[in-house]
This record gives structure tokens, C-alpha cells and sequence, in this order.
């Protein structure tokens, strides 16, 4: 199965783009499988789940702001959101998302290790049933390199998951990164075994056209610096789509779980 694991619609509060959208451009791409996964609300996977089309199925899902990062649930409801303590206006807490989730019976991953509170907190492993191993927007850029040497520091951990996923913020986006599994029925425990089984991810060489054409779109107000940056990084997307094309280099390069890269 194609998986579409990381995708933001208008309801999280840095995308503008629908879920009709996202589930067009999901069947374009030839998904079998996406989960929509909105900051702190389901709202826009249950959406999906009712206009999905017989050819993409969908994964309730969400990505919640905790303490120590944020982490992605699957196979949720919104009853997570609505009865999981907060911390503070944006963040809940990690151990009662950890603990609601499992609740219902639901899957956790450590989205962006890199970028979370795990090199200060290695212990939350302990917790989550797995770690987002690439993402489009943070390892297609200036962290990748070291975003990719830090996730090898957790290999092999027994039954632990190892997922990837497009973070799209744009219909554009949705491609950029999926997984390839073997065929599962959409349940928790399916799912899961399908990506310790054989499973790959497949990343886009030239993303960051589509990244910063995205991050800038969906700029609520104007920024200096994080303009310049996301200029600079569109400049250097297009630079790598006409290289890519002149070195007629294979449009994905893939990590296959359990293997060598």
C-alpha cells in the first residue's frame, strides 16, 4: 500500500489548503492510504474519513504539541483533544496524550526527532510506538544532514516503528515523501506490522520548491527573516529541480526499514 502518513489541512493553523484537496491530490499520486494530521484536532481527518473516495482510505489522525515535541496519532477520535490535559494554550501534556491515545487503542510516533525534545529526554522513547525517521520539510533542507545522523542513533529497538512522511502544508506537498507497505486492513494492529514488515520510504530528491513556495503562501503576516529564508530556500528548490533533470537522477530516493540505506 502507498501511505500519505503527515499532511496538514486548513485546520491546523499554518495550512490554507481543504481536504478535497489534499484527498485529490492524494488519488492523483495513486494513495491507498493518507492520515490528515492537523495540529491538536482531528477535525480534518473525521472530515476526510466522510468525503474520502473508494480509491483513498482514511486514517483519523492528528498531531499534538506537547512538552517534548510533537507527536502523531492514528487511529483517534476527538476525544483526545477534548479530554486530554493541556499545559498551556498550545502544548498538552505528553504523558496523557501517550496514555489517552493508547486509551483507544490508537498508534503514537515521535514526529521530527530531530526537532523535539528527545536529545534532552531520551527516556520518552519508552513511550511512543515509534519515531518519524524522514520529513519532507525539516530533512530536505539545511538539517538534513544532521537530522539523519541523529534518528540512526535508535536502530533496531524491538517492534518499535519507523515511519516518513511529506509534513505537507499544500496539495503540492502531499507527494513529497510516502510509505510502501504491503497491503493491511486499516486497524492499529494491521497497521503497525505492516511498517515493521517490509516497509520503505520513499522521499522526493527536489522538494523544496514546493516547501517554500508553501511556507511563504502560508505566511499569516509578513516576517523578514523567515522570508529571507524561505527565498533563499525557493531559489535553491529550483536550482535542484533543473540539476535533478540535467543529471536525469531518479525522481525519489528510498530508506528501507531493517535494511542498510
Amino acid at each position: 500500500m502507498k501511505l500519505g502518513l503527515h499532511i496538514h489541512s486548513k485546520y491546523s493553523h499554518d495550512s490554507k489548503v481543504s481536504v478535497e484537496e489534499i484527498l485529490e491530490a492524494a488519488e492523483n499520486a495513486g494513495f491507498d492510504a493518507i492520515a490528515i494530521t492537523d495540529h491538536n484536532t482531528a477535525t480534518g481527518g473525521l472530515e476526510a474519513q466522510k468525503k474520502a473516495s473508494r480509491s483513498v482510505s482514511v486514517i483519523p489522525a492528528a498531531e499534538f504539541s506537547t512538552q517534548y515535541g510533537h507527536v502523531l496519532a492514528y487511529f483517534i477520535d476527538d476525544s483526545i483533544e477534548k479530554e486530554t490535559h493541556r499545559i498551556n494554550d498550545r502544548q498538552f501534556d505528553f504523558y496523557s496524550i501517550i496514555k489517552n491515545v493508547k486509551k483507544i487503542n490508537g498508534v503514537t510516533i515521535l514526529a521530527h526527532p530531530y526537532v523535539s525534545g528527545l536529545k534532552a529526554n531520551p527516556g520518552i522513547l519508552e513511550y511512543v510506538d515509534g519515531i518519524e525517521q524522514y520529513n519532507s520539510r525539516l530533512d530536505s533542507f539545511l538539517l538534513k544532514a544532521v537530522s539523519q545522523s541523529f534518528v540512526k542513533r535508535f536502530p533496531g529497538r524491538d517492534g518499535f516503528l519507523y515511519m516518513g512522511g511529506s509534513d505537507a502544508h499544500s496539495a503540492a506537498e502531499v507527494a513529497n515523501c510516502y510509505m510502501q507497505t504491503s497491503d493491511f486492513e486499516l486497524k492499529p494492529e494491521e497497521f503497525a506490522n505492516a511498517l515493521r514488515n517490509g516497509s520503505a520510504i520513499y522521499y522526493k530528491r527536489a522538494a523544496n520548491f514546493a516547501v517554500a513556495k508553501a511556507k511563504l503562501y502560508n505566511m499569516k503576516k509578513f516576517r523578514p527573516a523567515y522570508s529571507a529564508k524561505n527565498g533563499i530556500r525557493l531559489l535553491y528548490g529550483i536550482g535542484e529541480i533543473i540539476l535533478s533533470k540535467m543529471l536525469r537522477c531518479p525522481e525519489y530516493e528510498a530508506i528501507f526499514i531493517g535494511k542498510e540505506n
